[in-house]
């Protein structure tokens, strides 16, 4: 009766993964030879942020997608039994390594083999030449040089040589030197067109901020799709089972806003409030709006401190709690309909966790190569 119904009744998937989603399942590992449930769950709506993982593929070694599936399950969350998965594969148990504390050591830490050098340039009949001139210069071979460009015993080649011997090294250390050095760069993407969906809370310190932004921000998110539930604080921010308690009151929400930084909170009430965010579990991620906290261009207004502290705490928060941290977003001085659907966008979409939106459209913060002035 059982494989009669099988095959004659419809499985409900869908409706088993809709139940899943309600127990606040948010991990799902597909345990077969290819990953077909796993697509078909990805269809499924959610709301909240869901993990679909396939323990094999078709189109990959077995061994590769395994460990591909362990690796994506440890980083969003799920513990998994390293010292098993190693004792199995090797007899024995693993041994951890430091990790470098600065992130341009130039070591590497992969399991992959390093990757070949890349193929050296075709060989133009200059390279040889090159090589010998400049090896004269470093040496100030002052002889060897004149025999070579056919110099007269008395033309002032001894004077130049010196220079360009000290230029030339120079130059080889700005080189090694410039390979060193990075800075921070503000890159322009397009606008992007999200829809929110579900309720979104919006944090709003309880000496409240301006009414017409707390009016502004309101409506952009609802015009975005989303139910707005405004949470009061009723009590300083950096209070943390204050702000815990007043989260867990507010419910099953789809992620949260936090207006606190633009009231002038300071990084002791952001650490808080983010440390009761944990505290208190709650679904979805957060995005935490400041103004002022970075400079994108020469136009804009001198750096507020305490906003660019607060940024700080947010990097950090992001690399601790990547479940649950959406983003930083500085928002401009004016804060008009068309900013606020920028806003909107990067919090849809969700890939970029440091923007900031300005008049001129919405910038993103990457990491550059930062050589020295000529």
């Amino acid at each position: 009766g059982y494989w009669v119904r099988h095959v004659r009744e419809a499985v409900r998937f869908s409706d088993a993964v809709v139940t899943l989603h309600g127990c606040g399942v948010s991990t799902f590992l597909e345990v077969g030879p290819d990953a077909t449930l796993t697509a078909m769950a990805a269809d499924t709506p959610a709301d909240r942020p869901v993990q679909q993982i396939p323990a094999l593929r078709r189109d990959q070694a077995d061994t590769t997608a395994l460990v591909t599936a362990l690796a994506r399950l440890h980083v969003t969350g799920t513990s998994v039994d390293w010292a098993a998965w190693f004792t199995g594969q090797t007899g024995q148990l693993p041994r951890t390594v430091d990790l470098p504390t600065y992130a341009f050591q130039r070591r590497r830490y992969w399991l992959l083999d390093t990757p070949s050098a890349a193929p050296a340039p075709p060989n133009t009949g200059g390279s040889e030449i090159d090589e010998r001139f400049w090896a004269a210069v470093e040496q100030e071979d002052l002889a060897g040089l004149g025999e070579e460009f056919r110099l007269e015993a008395d033309q002032p080649l001894g004077v130049l040589l010196p220079r360009l011997a000290r230029w030339r090294r120079a130059g080889r250390q700005r080189s090694t030197v410039d390979s060193w050095r990075y800075r921070v760069d503000w890159e322009a993407v397009p606008d992007a067109d999200g829809t929110l969906s579900g309720t979104w809370l919006l944090l709003v310190p309880y000496a409240g901020v301006d009414d017409a932004l707390l009016a502004t921000v309101t409506d952009g998110l609802t015009a975005a799709g989303a139910k707005v539930r405004r949470l009061v604080l009723d009590g300083p921010a950096d209070d943390r089972e204050l702000v815990a308690k007043a989260l867990r009151a507010a419910g099953e929400v789809a992620g949260a806003v936090s207006l606190l930084s633009l009231s002038g909170a300071s990084v002791p009430e952001a650490l808080a409030t983010v440390q009761a965010l944990g505290d208190c579990a709650l679904n979805g991620r957060v995005w935490w709006l400041t103004r002022g906290a970075v400079a994108v261009g020469g136009s804009d207004a001198p750096v507020d401190p305490v906003a660019s502290a607060t940024w700080g705490l947010g990097r950090v928060a992001a690399l601790e709690e990547p479940r649950r941290w959406g983003g930083l977003v500085d928002l401009p001085q004016t804060l008009d309909a068309r900013a606020l659907r920028r806003v909107c966008g990067v919090i849809a979409v969700g890939v970029e966790d440091q923007v900031a939106v300005r008049s001129s459209g919405v910038f993103v913060r990457r990491l550059v190569r930062a050589g020295s002035d000529p």
